[in-house]
C-alpha cells in the first residue's frame, strides 16, 4: 500500500486529500478520500478506481478525480 497526501489549497487546513494505491496483481486499485489532517479519519470518500495498469497514471487519475470532486462541491455551494 502506498499513500500520497495532497494539500487542498483554499480549503480548511484541517482537511487534506489522500490517494491510496493498493497493488492488485500487476495493477493498482486507487482509493481517493478527503481526510482530517490531525486524525487521518475519512471526512469524505470520493471514489475508488480499479485495475489501473500504470502507477503514475493511477496517481494522476486520483488527483484528477479529487480536483473534479472539489470543483463540483464548490459549484453546488454557489447555487
Amino acid at each position: 500500500m502506498e499513500e500520497h497526501l495532497i494539500e487542498l489549497k483554499g480549503l480548511s487546513p484541517f482537511l487534506i486529500g489522500r490517494i491510496t494505491l493498493n497493488p492488485y496483481g500487476l495493477n493498482y486499485n486507487v482509493e481517493i478520500d478527503i481526510i482530517q489532517s490531525e486524525s487521518g479519519k475519512i471526512f469524505n470518500h470520493v471514489t475508488i478506481l480499479y485495475n489501473e495498469p500504470d502507477k503514475n497514471e493511477a496517481i494522476n487519475l486520483g488527483v484528477h478525480y479529487l480536483q473534479k470532486f472539489l470543483e463540483n462541491a464548490a459549484k453546488s455551494k454557489v447555487h
